[in-house]
């Protein structure tokens, strides 16, 4: 037999508890080369099966050999520990102690021997007597003896300790930190480790580095006003001008966090021009205000001019300079559809798209946007054809598939219903899960009320209430979906009636009314395509806007755990998670 397929057997019988036949295979593997490895081995399968005198004669047969070698003393000590002779243990493990050399490898090599006899208080002993044989001082090899032992607060300690020896070891204790945090390695380890932090910044101002670690701390608990409270603090000492706020901004914005966003993007703008940050926070502030309209947290014909106000400002202070594109294809919307400004929008889009110096992907989402504002004014030719050249300056991208997806529905608002169907197909398999999945609806829509009825009509009424709402006419929508309830009551069309009123009714502020037709859907036609739609969307209005923390759960884990192949799932178990207060992956 070849040593390969000799160790291959020799680890099979160890894995399948076989002792007895591993332990005369290492012995005679350990005999042919005397590799370390088949000894351990060895003593362990003869340890297995209670043969002690023979472990301990091999272990005294090496121990002879090189009276050096101190893991063979660890090994022996060990025997005779199980065997209950402590002071027999106590002497060999001391004597390891004793005779530890100044070695750095040596004395790893030594408390990872202890530490696999699961002997960790003689590791710590390891580890403290090498601090006093040489200058290092094994920090990280401490924390992971704590960790063992479930000492969260030393083994902290240990952590800090490092960093504020070598701050390039941050990343290192960041993750090793983060995966017991959010393991069950100790309930307490959160408010230990915030706790350790605060006191060391309190006790060493001139230390950056835990202000830091704090900030991480927050962040990764979705804390961003403490972080960003954090943050400005480290700012203001470390005179970074904003970098690190700019930073938090964006992660809270992507976050829903609006509030917080704002907070950090002000907190730069008021340092003035000088700060090579203050273009990028103004930017950002002015994202997260047109974010608030467009969800809901900023109402109001006198708000929404306001919010125009700092658009147009922001858009003469950077005149001529590429910023400037960021902000106008928001700022058409604004006007087009809360300021009943289309003329204004329409010449706005027109100026940027004429602009050579723009990328085809922002040209096409301004083209986008154009056709939505164009489909607003009824201008239905036109608005085809915007759609279409953005779907030809970006025919391989997601933003091409989301020109081609408005251009389908525009035909389906028009009745050409067929045409629709064809490329809402196409769609069904892009790349954008999201247009994907609309294009799977709508064409479900299509395919299911084309069949039995040839003339269509309760489509076509659907369709044109879909349309009057793309053209802020929501009260000849409502009408229109009114009179097609009342002549198809049983129609397999009323989930998608009730979901368009909600919409409708949301974006008129009537959350009372909204909440009425999601809960109808929730409860009456819960097994449709609209299910997981109109409960994610309860999710939300009790989240964002009613602030109903519970409601928010109760919804977001009836995503979870009843649509578990929705699209919504990611982010329902984000949110649910963020409000639960906790980080556990198995929401129950």
């Amino acid at each position: 037999m070849s040593q390969n397929s000799k160790t291959q057997l020799a680890f099979q019988y160890y894995q399948d508890k076989e002792y007895e036949k591993a332990a005369a295979l290492f012995e005679e593997l350990f005999n042919e080369n005397n590799a370390q490895v088949y000894f351990t081995y060895t003593i362990n399968c003869l340890t297995e099966i209670k043969d002690y005198q023979k472990a301990e004669k091999m272990i005294n047969k090496q121990i002879r050999k090189n009276k050096h070698d101190l893991q063979n003393y660890i090994e022996l000590g060990y025997l005779y520990k199980i065997q209950d002779k402590q002071e027999d243990a106590k002497e060999q493990f001391d004597f390891v102690l004793k005779n530890l050399p100044a070695d750095k490898n040596i004395i790893i090599i030594i408390a990872n021997a202890f530490l696999t006899k699961r002997e960790y208080d003689y590791a710590k002993l390891t580890f403290e007597k090498g601090r006093k044989l040489i200058p290092f001082g094994f920090h990280l090899e401490m924390a992971n003896v704590y960790a063992f032992q479930r000492m969260s607060q030393e083994m902290v300690d240990e952590y800090l300790d490092l960093i504020a020896e070598d701050q390039g070891q941050i990343e290192m204790v960041q993750n090793s930190l983060q995966s017991r945090m959010v393991g069950a390695f100790d309930e307490n380890l959160k408010e230990i480790f915030k706790k350790s932090l605060i006191k060391r910044i309190q006790k060493e101002s001139d230390t950056f580095i835990y202000s830091e670690l704090l900030v991480w701390f927050y962040m990764q608990e979705n804390d961003f006003g403490n972080a960003i409270i954090q943050a400005k603090a480290l700012d203001r000492r470390r005179h970074e001008g904003g970098m690190r706020l700019v930073e938090l901004g964006g992660i809270a914005f992507s976050n829903n966090m609006y509030k917080e966003a704002k907070d950090a993007y002000e907190y730069v703008l008021k340092s003035g021009k000088e700060s090579p940050f203050y273009i990028e926070a103004e930017l950002g502030y002015l994202e997260v205000i047109y974010q608030q309209v467009v969800v809901g947290q900023v109402t109001g014909q006198d708000e929404y001019i306001k919010v125009e106000e700092l658009f147009l400002s922001a858009i003469d202070e950077f005149e001529g300079q590429p910023e400037t594109i960021r902000l106008i294809k928001d700022l058409a919307h604004l006007q087009a559809f809360y300021l009943n400004k289309s003329e204004e929008a329409v010449k706005l889009l027109h100026k940027a798209i004429d602009n050579n110096h723009i990328d085809p992907a922002f040209k096409g989402g301004c083209k986008i946007e154009l056709g939505d504002i164009l489909l607003l004014r009824n201008e239905i030719s036109d608005a085809i054809l915007e759609y279409a050249q953005a779907a030809k300056m970006n025919d391989a991208n997601e933003l091409g598939d989301q020109a081609k997806y408005k251009r389908a529905t525009l035909a389906f608002y028009t009745g050409n219903f067929p045409w629709a169907q064809a490329q809402l197909d196409v769609l069904k398999e892009g790349t954008s899960k999201l247009i994907a999945n609309d294009a799977f609806q709508l064409s479900m829509l299509i395919k299911d009320n084309t069949g039995a009825d040839t003339t269509q009509t309760a489509l076509k009424y659907y369709a044109r209430a879909e349309m009057f709402l793309q053209q802020n006419k929501d009260e000849d929508a409502l009408k229109t979906l009114d009179t097609l309830e009342l002549l198809y009551k049983t129609d397999g069309l009323i989930d998608d009636v009730l979901f368009l009123k909600a919409r409708i009714y949301e974006k008129q502020k009537n959350l009372e009314k909204t909440i009425f037709y999601l809960d109808r859907i929730a409860k009456d036609y819960t097994s449709g395509l609209l299910g997981d739609d109109a409960i994610y969307k309860l999710a939300q209005i009790y989240d964002y806007q009613l602030e109903n923390k519970d409601k928010a759960i109760e919804y977001y884990k009836k995503i979870i755990f009843d649509f578990p192949g929705s699209i919504y799932v990611t982010d329902s178990r984000k949110r649910f998670r963020f409000l639960r207060g906790d980080k556990d992956d198995k929401p129950e």
